[in-house]
């Protein structure tokens, strides 16, 4: 049988303390590592209820005509506005933005809602008491993963002497993204955002 000297139990004990030291540095430097990563990560920015919409209407005849109308309702309040709608008679490309008061500024929450979660969202737009005012969702309206059309853009003909309310309802996670509905019990989900327009042709 072997003799084990005190000399190679000397070095086996050198061996493992090293390999501790080393061991011990590395998780020590993987935690630092960590904590670094979450004291400097930046923090997501989180966004209270949208309380804010935009409508762009473009002049298809003359794309440099360019009219905006925003929407806003405050958090908390119990009776809707309703935003005015001037417009000469005429076509035009419409297109939603939607926004969010984040500290003492909106923050653009379209891009959100229309690329980041298309599958959840779907904006409906319900026209009520219309005469003169056809809506149709556009060729190059943003869809979702299925293909379904959700509402960014729409396109508004507005005859002579045409005026109509218009609701939208932006829609989350609904049965189905029916753009031929004529009610939001056709399509389900819960209404993350409703506002009123009245529109008229000037």
């Amino acid at each position: 049988m072997k003799k084990i000297t005190y000399t190679k139990i000397k070095n086996i004990a050198l061996l493992l303390a090293t390999f501790t030291l080393v061991l011990t540095t590395t998780f020590s430097c993987s935690s630092d590592d960590d904590k670094d990563d979450i004291i400097n990560k930046e923090p997501e920015h989180e966004h209270d209820e949208i309380t804010k919409i935009i409508l762009q209407f473009i002049d298809k005849t003359d794309t440099s005509i360019v009219h905006e109308f925003a929407y806003e309702a405050p958090e908390g309040t119990t009776v809707l506005p309703i935003t005015d709608v001037n417009l000469p008679a005429g076509t035009y490309d419409v297109e939603i933005s939607f926004y969010s008061p984040h500290n003492d500024h909106f923050h653009n929450v379209t891009d959100d809602i229309f690329i980041d979660d298309a599958d959840d969202h779907f904006v409906f737009y319900h026209k009520v008491n219309a005469s003169g005012l056809d809506i149709v969702y556009a060729d190059d309206d943003k869809v979702d993963t299925s293909g379904n059309k959700l509402g960014h853009r729409t396109i508004w003909t507005l005859s002579s002497g045409g005026k109509a309310t218009v609701y939208i309802y932006l829609l989350h996670q609904p049965a189905q993204k029916d753009t031929n509905a004529i009610s939001t019990s056709q399509l389900g989900g819960e209404i993350d955002l409703e506002a009123h327009f009245s529109l008229e042709a000037e």
